[in-house]
């Protein structure tokens, strides 16, 4: 009989044959020799295009399809959950478990068409559904792999009429909340943030934010306050998964307080903007190092190596060797060498006349080769101490129109302003924020209470 006739002939006595009752399960007894097993139906997926029936025989797997047993494989579905160990390709870990080899390769190469298997985690939980094996005990052959891309997406792989795989991809149900944080300044705001509650990720985050408008080494002192705003998504079982997005940010500083709201100000593009609306981001951060000190400011000084008074014309940011430095603002690289007594350096022509310069470099990133463009706040190389240099740090210079400023008393233009329907709609996303803060409670939230917001 020809391939396709047969998987016509397969496809009719599917379709034509009837449903078990709801309360028979894919585990249920049946008497033998009535046949080959009943199909299972799979929930209804939602979507106008249905994709072909499919194979599988977890009734719960997630596929717009339905699911059946292969004949004669048995009549309960098995569900085996496995472990990525170290050094473990996907399909070392399948056939490890007596999957045929044909088919590990056969669903990781389709696996592969959603999901990067280079990156795959020691300690990642792979979840086989498996036809029923023929005799007790024994499992048969692979009918469907699951595991998960990241906190927010699940993929997998269900087996076809014909025998082989087809992938699918799909968002996976988190409970998010709103989580609140207050803090005062007594060390720093990043540690006292990670103090307070809030994770290092979301805290690096602030960081950079406010490095748009502030110098975080000097503008910062001992008292002045922070509040806070980020979502937290949690498992069903109330396992934390992942954080979100800073949606809020604010900084009691010097008599005024800052304070940037998050915001889609197109479709799929969200930026900070400030009460009024107006943008958070400038041409140049005013701080191209995370959470560094300044350990030399801009003019005359005595060279701690040369032993004699000069100029000195950038910042030196003091940080361990191999921290990031990131571009001050978009733009294309025009230098990347070793320059004498700056060592390893690079230099970045950004728009309206300003250049930026990096030097005393331990080594670079591969995306700031000479001509290569650079966005703000990629990382473009590390801190180290070539050239003439005492320790680790980061001089940083600012060029406008080719004549070098000090870079801590840069005064930049404000982000771009909202206006028309999109600061109405802004006026509205600020609102509701506010709301939410007035609402929290004050200080440690991050594991205690939280305000959910389904």
């Amino acid at each position: 009989m020809r391939p396709v006739h047969a998987l016509a002939v397969g496809l009719a006595l599917l379709l034509a044959a009837p449903f078990p009752a709801a309360a028979a399960g894919a585990g249920s007894e049946r008497p033998r020799g009535s046949g080959p097993p009943l199909p299972v139906p799979a929930p209804a997926m939602p979507g106008p295009d249905l994709q072909a029936p499919v194979a599988m025989l977890h009734p719960h797997l997630p596929l717009p399809a339905r699911m059946v047993f292969e004949p004669g494989m048995g009549d309960a579905a098995v569900e085996r959950t496995l472990e990525i160990r170290k050094g473990q390709s996907l399909i070392a870990v399948l056939t490890g478990a007596g999957i045929h080899a044909g088919d590990a390769h056969g669903a990781a190469r389709e696996l592969a068409s959603v999901m990067d298997l280079r990156r795959l985690k020691v300690g990642e939980k792979v979840i086989l559904t498996l036809a029923g094996g023929r005799a007790p005990g024994t499992a048969g052959a692979l009918s469907g792999l699951r595991m998960k891309k990241n906190a927010h997406t699940e993929v997998g792989i269900g087996r076809l009429l014909d025998g082989t795989f087809q992938s699918f991809e799909r968002q996976r149900r988190l409970h998010r909340e709103a989580v609140p944080i207050r803090g005062e300044i007594e060390s720093s705001l990043y540690a006292d943030g990670v103090e307070e509650g809030a994770p290092a990720k979301i805290m690096l985050d602030v960081f950079r934010l406010f490095s748009y408008s502030l110098d975080l080494q000097r503008d910062i002192h001992r008292g002045d306050r922070f509040e806070l705003l980020f979502d937290r998504y949690r498992e069903a079982d109330g396992a934390h998964a992942d954080y979100g997005e800073v949606e809020y940010a604010a900084l009691h500083t010097g008599g005024r307080k800052l304070q940037f709201y998050r915001f889609e100000s197109e479709p799929g593009t969200f930026e900070y903007f400030d009460a009024e609306g107006k943008g958070a981001r400038r041409a140049l951060l005013a701080t191209p190092v995370d959470s560094a000190r300044i350990t030399s400011s801009y003019g005359r000084r005595r060279h701690p190596i040369l032993g004699y008074s000069r100029m000195h014309r950038g910042v030196d940011f003091g940080a361990p060797t191999g921290t990031p430095i990131r571009a001050a603002g978009d733009g294309t690289v025009v230098s990347r060498g070793w320059k004498g007594a700056f060592g390893r350096y690079i230099r970045i022509r950004h728009r309206g006349g300003y250049q930026t310069a990096y030097a005393h470099l331990s080594r670079y990133a591969k995306a700031s080769k000479r001509g290569r463009r650079v966005k703000q706040g990629q990382i473009i190389g590390y801190v180290g101490s070539s050239g003439l240099s005492t320790g680790p740090h980061l001089h940083y210079e600012v060029f406008i129109n080719g004549r070098q400023v000090n870079p801590m008393k840069l005064k930049l233009p404000s982000g771009k302003s909202l206006k028309g329907e999109a600061l109405e709609r802004f006026r509205l996303h600020r609102d509701e924020i506010d709301r939410k803060l007035r609402g929290s409670a004050v200080g440690r939230q991050a594991d205690a209470g939280t305000s959910a917001v389904n």
